[in-house]
């Protein structure tokens, strides 16, 4: 028998024993209160787009100085770290646990007790101290900002719990109140607000607007007005400035004045620049006023129409609409008046409803006089005609009335609200496919792509899935005529998703409309061409090109109004001189150049500062595999730097820093994604 005492005597001689680093059991202390886990590199992406793993693991040491740091990517190096440098930390734990044991006489030296596993919590001081609540309440603001949720999300006990996980001592100072978030969000907003209109004051570059009318889920009438400048770092920034309630009425005079309003809280009147917006008619009343107050109330000189950018995602939807719905030139007149006084989504809808009366109602004849205006429609420039060097396509067919009399495109949309009718159809849809269909919408820009891409994705599933439910789906089984005209009315639509997104880039920039424009107009061009010949002709398509190429020819002569357009090329390091003289009838020449010439007057004089912003990053264009719009945009490239051209810099001198920086700052896509 071993004699209590003797256990008592080891007991105290082992305890007062100092172990080796070497022997210290790492298991009596929590990997995660030595060490942070992160991933220093980006998650790989694997062929589908899917995540495919989390990246490179790297273990860092909480307890080493800032001024000498230490990381390693093995755990037993990160342990061996431990227990080298970080012994006491261990001993500690060590000697916290052997103060508890009760049992030591039937443990194992080596075996951890139960609660060495759950680490002893800080007190309630300690927690408070570190609680940083002036942080707290601006992750806050920006998450019911940002992400849109409701102010009372700050009451959800799920918010609260959350919180309260990582820090349980502060359930006091916590915000549970939807009047205290929004007093926040306005605080935050008046305290940021001197901030940004001092860094709006020192840009150097002109200020540029675009704004969006649109409705909120409250049915408010919400005018978003945006910014984009060159900082005084000269990197290109956007701003959302401001977002007041249009009550109402939504004239363009009532917007001026909102604008106006903006315009003055932030003290940038002599920084304006150019606007950009849809093509409702009330954005050009609107800038006819603000031009008219900036002039009474600054003295400042703003021409309305050479100020005016139009977006060209727009434009580009509008062209689609055409392609999809239009029966005659006259329904898009039509179409585009009855949607000239109304802005964003509701122009969309205005244009789509009247364009699809219009075409279902309108006669098979056409008037001699119809024909002579189609003939004399197209604008001219200064005499000349603006697209001479392209003439459009005159193939008709009287009978077309958009895609509902297209027996394929009239399939597809009945299949796709098939399955949006019944929970049950899109069960057994999404059990067979594995892949939502989507369905066509009138304001959803790109949505007949984006419905066909899904369709011809899983081209196999979805035939056998026809088969098989053949009964229910009755006469909108597609036939081999069908997939054929769809998968051709993809590759048709392919480039316009393309250019789409290119516009929306965040990298965009102004000289892009017209090579984008001039793109697609060559997509128009090259498939009337293919779709004339004997052993490809039809018909329909051919009247739709019409249609499409009617609707981006129009807005296309339209930027002859405003100089920027041909000034951006001009800047451009990629495009230049050459990229008019290569792309453009000689005839435009004259009148684009004197126009820039007109800019070049206006801001020759403003000094020589910093270099421009590089633009390192990789687009999503180049990561991508080239597709049928890059093979367009390849075409139109030009590769003459303008140093290259004799006599080009003593004819056109656009080196001033300043003016290639106020041009770059004109971006045209759309906004609205940044709004919301």
């Amino acid at each position: 028998m071993i004699s209590s005492s003797k256990i008592i005597t080891d007991t105290l001689s082992r305890s007062q024993t100092r172990a080796s680093p070497d022997d210290l059991p790492f298991e009596l202390s929590s990997f995660d209160a030595i060490f942070r886990t992160t991933h220093p590199e980006k998650a790989k992406l694997g062929p589908s787009g899917k995540r495919k793993t989390s990246g490179r693991v790297m273990y860092e040491c909480l307890h080493c100085p800032p001024d000498s740091p230490w990381s390693n990517g093995k755990r037993g190096n990160a342990i061996y770290h431990a227990k080298r440098k970080h012994a006491s930390i261990l001993q500690t734990e060590a000697s916290t646990v052997d103060e508890h044991d009760s049992d030591i006489i039937t443990r194992p030296s080596k075996q951890p007790r139960m609660d060495s596993f759950f680490p002893s919590r800080p007190s309630d001081t300690t927690l408070r101290r570190v609680f940083n609540r002036q942080q707290y309440i601006e992750s806050i603001v920006g998450l019911l900002t940002r992400r849109r949720l409701p102010f009372s999300a700050v009451k959800w006990d799920e918010m609260q719990d959350i919180i309260l996980a990582c820090n349980p001592a502060i359930e006091d100072l916590l915000l549970t109140s939807r009047d205290a978030a929004m007093r926040h969000i306005t605080t935050t907003f008046d305290l940021y607000r001197p901030q940004l209109k001092a860094k709006l004051q020192a840009s150097v570059s002109k200020i540029h607007l675009s704004t969006d009318l649109w409705t909120s889920p409250h049915r408010h009438g919400i005018l978003a007005v945006c910014v984009r400048w060159v900082d005084n770092g000269y990197r290109l920034q956007k701003a959302l400035l401001a977002m007041p309630e249009c009550r109402y009425s939504h004239s363009g005079e009532r917007q001026a004045t909102l604008m106006a309003e903006a315009i003055e809280e932030y003290g940038i009147a002599k920084q304006i620049g150019y606007h950009t917006g849809d093509n409702a008619t009330s954005n050009d009343t609107c800038l006819k006023h603000l031009s008219q107050m900036l002039q009474d109330k600054y003295g400042i000189s703003f021409h309305p129409n050479q100020r005016r950018i139009r977006c060209i995602a727009h434009i580009i939807n509008l062209s689609l609409q055409a392609f999809l719905l239009a029966s005659s030139k006259e329904a898009l007149r039509a179409a585009l008046a009855a949607a000239s006084d109304v802005t964003g989504a509701e122009m969309y809808e205005q244009f789509y409803f009247t364009l699809y009366d219009v075409s279902a109602n309108e006669p098979t004849s056409r008037s001699e006089a119809s024909e002579q205006q189609e003939q004399s429609f197209s604008k001219v420039w200064k005499g000349k005609a603006k697209r001479a060097a392209r003439k459009p396509p005159d193939f008709r067919d009287d009978k077309f009335r958009g895609w509902q009399t297209i027996p394929a495109m009239r399939k597809l949309h009945n299949i796709a609200v098939w399955l949006r009718n019944s929970s049950i159809h899109s069960d057994l849809w999404e059990d067979r496919v594995s892949l939502r269909l989507g369905i066509d919408n009138d304001t959803r820009w790109n949505s007949w792509y984006k419905l066909i891409d899904n369709l011809i994705r899983r081209q196999s599933q979805i035939k056998q899935f026809l088969l098989d439910y053949d009964k229910e789906i009755n006469d909108n089984i597609l036939n081999s005529s069908d997939w054929d005209y769809l998968e051709r009315t993809y590759r048709f639509l392919h480039p316009f998703a393309s250019a789409t997104l290119w516009a929306e880039g965040k990298n965009s920039t102004l000289s892009q409309i017209l090579t984008i424009m001039d793109g697609l107009l060559r997509h128009y061009e090259k498939n009337k061409e293919h779709y004339s010949k004997p052993e490809t002709f039809d018909r329909r398509i051919l009247h739709s090109i019409e249609m499409g190429w009617f609707i981006l020819d129009k807005y296309y002569t339209m930027t002859e109004d405003a100089p920027v357009y041909a000034a951006a090329l001009l800047l451009d390091p990629s495009k230049r001189i050459r990229y008019i003289e290569r792309h453009w009838p000689e005839s435009w020449h004259e009148n684009a150049i004197a126009g820039v010439r007109t800019i070049w007057e206006e801001y020759k004089t403003q000094p020589e500062t910093g270099p421009a912003e590089s633009v390192d990053e990789v687009s999503a264009s180049q990561k991508r595999q080239p597709n049928e719009w890059d093979a367009l945009l390849e075409e139109l490239e030009v590769t003459e730097d303008l140093g290259d051209i004799p006599g080009a810099r003593n004819r056109f001198p656009f080196a001033n820093e300043a003016t290639r920086r106020f041009l770059l700052a004109t971006v045209d896509a759309d906004d609205r994604k940044y709004i919301m």
